[in-house]
């Protein structure tokens, strides 16, 4: 399977330049400065590109699926958001993907080596199948073993990217839910070590930050590790920490907050694959604004 340590090619929605301007910047000049390849999608106008875009399971095969999230669907304010056709872009992308009848977002798929870890919240969206319906086109279709977390009633989307992060080596970075619900960790820590060895994030601050959450949805790619970065005394220790866990990736912190005040962070935002396409040299740069690249599904943003 491939996961987020393979991949070399980060795409966003192009609204994040609007949304979040300040953290867009961030993340562009980061990337820039170390030749890593990230684009543009080129319809989306829903920031939340992880939610939306198909699973890269391996180098040529995606998996799309039904991208009606109650939060989205039961909301007239926010039911423009189901335009969102990640299927659509892949296809212009030319990649090879299939179709999955079940309703489900990206944001609750965490890809751990031959398993990906999931809230129990895809029971809940799917309620025209059997639990063992739904069991079954998941290993089918993303052809691994799934693990199942308990949803939190109290975080309506049901992300597993806001709970956990793989760490390789059977090995699984959690996020400090003992902060807050001390009964639910128990049971998600239980779970997971059916599996993995699990990793705890902690702070030492003297108030829990309530978006402490954010810091494990940090964005992953083969040769960076972009942190979110809350302003806050736990910012540096979530690096440390991080960064312990990943010695051979360079980690930085990105300030995040634009987007964690609108309920997600860096990993929910982007879009991350392994692709080894080549992309033709550019041209001059005067010649760039107006050009398009890779079967104009996308515009890549070059870098000098």
């Amino acid at each position: 399977m491939i996961t987020d340590n393979h991949t070399n090619n980060i795409y966003f929605s192009p609204y994040l330049k609007d949304e979040c301007p300040k953290l867009w910047s961030s993340i562009h000049a980061a990337l820039s400065e170390r030749d890593i390849r990230h684009g543009l999608l080129k319809y989306p106008n829903y920031i939340w590109a992880r939610d939306y875009m198909p699973i890269q399971i391996e180098e040529h095969y995606f998996v799309a699926y039904r991208f009606e999230p109650d939060y989205l669907r039961n909301n007239s304010r926010y039911k423009k958001y189901l335009a969102c056709d990640g299927y659509l872009i892949c296809s212009e992308m030319n990649y090879s993907m299939t179709e999955m009848d079940l309703v489900m977002d990206g944001g609750n798929v965490v890809k751990c080596g031959d398993t990906i870890v999931m809230t129990e919240k895809i029971f809940t969206e799917n309620k025209d199948k059997s639990r063992a319906e739904i069991e079954r086109i998941l290993h089918e279709k993303l052809k691994c073993d799934i693990l199942f977390l308990p949803w939190d009633r109290e975080e309506m989307y049901g992300h597993s990217d806001g709970i956990v992060h793989f760490a390789g080596n059977g090995r699984v970075l959690m996020t400090n839910y003992e902060d807050f619900d001390p009964k639910l960790a128990k049971e998600i820590e239980k779970r997971l070590a059916k599996k993995f060895d699990v990793i705890h994030l902690h702070y030492k601050s003297r108030r829990k930050h309530q978006r402490s959450w954010a810091y494990i949805n940090f964005l992953q790619t083969e040769r960076l590790i972009m942190v979110p970065q809350l302003g806050t005394e736990e910012d540096e220790q979530a690096i440390e920490q991080i960064s312990a866990v990943f010695p051979e990736c360079e980690t930085i912190g990105i300030p995040a907050l634009e987007a964690v005040r609108k309920g997600g962070a860096l990993n929910c935002i982007s879009w991350n694959v392994k692709d080894c396409t080549v992309i033709a040299s550019p041209p001059a740069a005067s010649s760039l604004q107006k050009k398009d690249y890779r079967k104009a599904a996308y515009e890549i943003l070059l870098q000098n």
